[in-house]
C-alpha cells in the first residue's frame, strides 16, 4: 500500500525529519535500508552520501530537495520545493504504519507553513524629459 500527500507551501524542518527517520521509522525497520540524497541551489545540484551531509545543506536555504529511504517493506519519500509545496510518500505493508508516519506530518503541517515571497512589481513612470 502507498500514500501520498501534497502539503501546499510546507518546509519541515531537519531536525522533525530527522525524529521521524531515526525513532518513527528506524524502530519499525531492522534492516539497512537503500537512501537517496538530493539537493539544488540556484544553478547547483548536490547528490549526498548520508543524512549527515543532506541534512547540513537542507539546513540552509535551498530550492528543491529529495530525500528518499527504502526499506524491504516500507519506503518513505519527502519532496521540498522552495515557496510551493512538500511531498509526502509512504509506502509500506499497512495502512497503520502508513497513518502513524502522516499523523505527525499533520500535526506539524501548521507550523510548517511558508509565506509566499511576494515581489514589489516595478513601476515604470513615462515621464517627458521637456516637463523639467
Amino acid at each position: 500500500m502507498e500514500k501520498s500527500k501534497l502539503y501546499p507551501q510546507a518546509y519541515f524542518p531537519a531536525e522533525k525529519i530527522e525524529h521521524i527517520l531515526s525513532k518513527v521509522i528506524n524502530t519499525q525497520k531492522n534492516d539497512e535500508p537503500a537512501s537517496f540524497y538530493y539537493l539544488t541551489r540556484g544553478d547547483e545540484s548536490y547528490r549526498f552520501d548520508n543524512e549527515r551531509e543532506y541534512f547540513a545543506e537542507y539546513r540552509k536555504e535551498h530550492d528543491n530537495s529529495f530525500l528518499k529511504r527504502s526499506y524491504k517493506q516500507l519506503t518513505f519519500k519527502i519532496r521540498y520545493a522552495k515557496n510551493n509545496y512538500t511531498d509526502i510518500t509512504v509506502q509500506a505493508a499497512t495502512s497503520n504504519e502508513i497513518d502513524s508516519i502522516f499523523d505527525i506530518f499533520e500535526k506539524l503541517y501548521p507550523g510548517s507553513k511558508q509565506k509566499p515571497t511576494t515581489t514589489t512589481p516595478s513601476i515604470f513612470a513615462n515621464i517627458d524629459p521637456n516637463t523639467f
